[in-house]
């Protein structure tokens, strides 16, 4: 299996990018990621005002898929995440939702041991690790990583883990995927502005979609299918992600707007992906049982 090297990042999601890496359809590939500092944190001394936004989530790619077209869908299988033996985790008075009430900068670097991180002498936090960064080029323009959007991007959706599939709507030749910003942990929201920030190593099988037309990205678990969205503030994002559900639920059962629309307020679930990029972000996740 191919081994893509963090040596070729991007921070940059943009119509113009160019290859750094190509894939067969259907090719396994273990793709290195970097923290989304660039690896520049390195003792509790350095500080989030330390680091330029230029050095900030890092995604590894692009990368290429022959035989993904504009207008096709990109399926990224996500089979392992190995997280770094640390984590970096931030808070400061210019990042998160509670910034003004942060009264100085702080850094916490965490060891990352047995699927868990010590956040304390006597408390260990569970893992959960997902992809935060995972997108193509837009179909015109150029987006930082540390934007969410229909592209996908800085997607901070903790259901980008293992055993989990993101699609993601192609919109130029080869996709150009590109992903990073790996957490070890992180709550829906990364309400502080940064989860457990760790380097990894992410198996993908990366194929085209035969079944799915997309404006923006899906997420299917072995249990649910989700719809995700990012706008510039949460109503917005909910709007986009309940309508992208609705759709597909009619898609599934053949029912008009206004069944499919009642079902997914009975089983379908709002959730807050993160508040704390450019755009807000949410996804709507509904059981495969239903579907």
């Amino acid at each position: 299996m191919r081994v893509l090297s963090s040596q070729r990042v991007t921070y940059f999601f943009s119509a113009d990018s160019k290859a750094a890496y190509r894939v067969a359809d259907g090719e396994r590939v273990k793709v290195q990621t970097r923290d989304c500092f660039s690896g520049k944190v390195k003792t509790p001394g350095n500080l989030f005002e330390d680091v330029s936004m230029g050095d900030v989530n890092p995604a590894t790619g692009p990368i290429a898929v022959e035989g993904l077209s504009a207008g096709q869908t990109l399926c990224v299988a996500i089979e392992r995440i190995r997280c770094g033996r640390k984590g970096v985790i931030m808070c400061s008075p210019n990042l998160g939702v509670l910034s003004e009430d942060v009264r100085r900068p702080r850094t916490r670097i965490l060891r990352i041991e047995d699927g868990k991180a010590g956040f304390s002498d006597d408390l260990s936090i569970d893992l959960n690790p997902h992809v935060g960064v995972i997108g193509v080029s837009p179909a015109e323009g150029r987006f930082p990583t540390f934007h969410p959007g229909d592209h996908g991007g800085n997607m901070d959706t903790v259901d980008a883990c293992e055993g989990s599939k993101v699609y993601l709507p192609a919109f130029v030749d080869g996709g150009m995927l590109a992903m990073g910003d790996v957490h070890a942990a992180m709550g829906d929201g990364e309400v502080c502005g940064t989860g457990l920030e760790t380097s990894a190593e992410v198996t993908v099988r990366l194929s085209k979609s035969e079944d799915l037309i997309l404006k923006r990205p899906m997420i299917e678990t072995p249990k649910a299918w989700l719809t995700f969205a990012a706008a510039k503030t949460l109503d917005m994002a909910a709007r986009l992600a309940t309508e992208d559900m609705v759709k597909f639920i009619q898609s599934k059962h053949g029912t008009d707007f206004e069944e499919a629309y009642m079902l997914a307020s009975l089983i379908g679930n709002l959730r807050i992906s993160q508040v704390v990029d450019p755009l807000m972000a949410v996804r709507m996740s509904i059981s495969k049982r239903y579907l």
